[in-house]
């Protein structure tokens, strides 16, 4: 994450998800200057309601419609236990997302070069690994509950099924890409990265033979 004067570094996106009306939901910690890619304020979100809490959160999902799934940092409280081998995160080392349909945790382990794939209903984990996943970074669930990860150090999306298969590698056009999101329809993907001087947000058809630039 840049830190920083506003003036000196361009934030990123940390947050994209899809809303059920099809618009893109942006998130950052920083405000921009000029609203990326023609996004109007009409646009903008406001909040309905704020739930405090005593931890660092860097990733979220919904687990149910009650439930939530969050990622956090430097809290010994919240680690991974489940598992996986007991780890504290940093910010920026983690993120996660919940395959609702299969029960299934999703969570990546940035400097590991690792996928973790954990069944709550089964109680059962695997870790993911492959020349194609460095730096893993932001997690969604795809197409047939399939997972789609960034993998930042490639500039590519990494496609798995719940079991750790590898479907496929789909090249990005950015540097780092860091965070992605795929609508609910399944045919329209969301990837933004982190490249210092060189932030972009690219959507995608998913077709079968997999990305067309939209």
């Amino acid at each position: 994450m840049f830190i920083g004067d506003d003036d000196e570094w361009e934030p990123y996106l940390t947050e994209l998800a899809f809303l059920p009306d099809k618009r893109l939901r942006l998130g950052t910690p920083y405000k921009f200057k000029a609203f990326p890619h023609g996004v109007s304020t009409h646009n903008i979100i406001r909040p309905t309601r704020e739930i405090r809490t005593s931890s660092n959160f860097y990733s979220v999902c919904c687990m149910s419609p009650s439930h939530m799934v969050v990622g956090t940092y430097d809290d010994p409280h919240f680690d991974h236990f489940l598992t996986f081998t007991m780890k504290t995160y940093k910010v920026d080392e983690s993120m996660c997302t919940y395959v609702r349909s299969n029960n299934t945790l999703v969570l990546t382990d940035r400097f590991a070069h690792t996928v973790y794939i954990y069944d709550t209903a089964k109680g059962t984990s695997r870790a993911v690994t492959n020349e194609n996943i460095q730096e893993p970074r932001g997690a969604c669930v795809g197409p047939g509950d399939s997972v789609l990860v960034c993998s930042m150090r490639k500039d590519s999306i990494v496609h798995l099924t719940i079991d750790g298969k590898i479907l496929g590698t789909y090249p990005v056009d950015m540097k780092f890409a860091n965070n992605i999101c795929v609508s609910k329809d399944g045919n329209r993907l969301a990837v933004s990265n982190s490249a210092r001087g060189n932030t972009k947000l690219k959507l995608y058809n998913i077709t079968s033979n997999g990305l067309d630039d939209l």
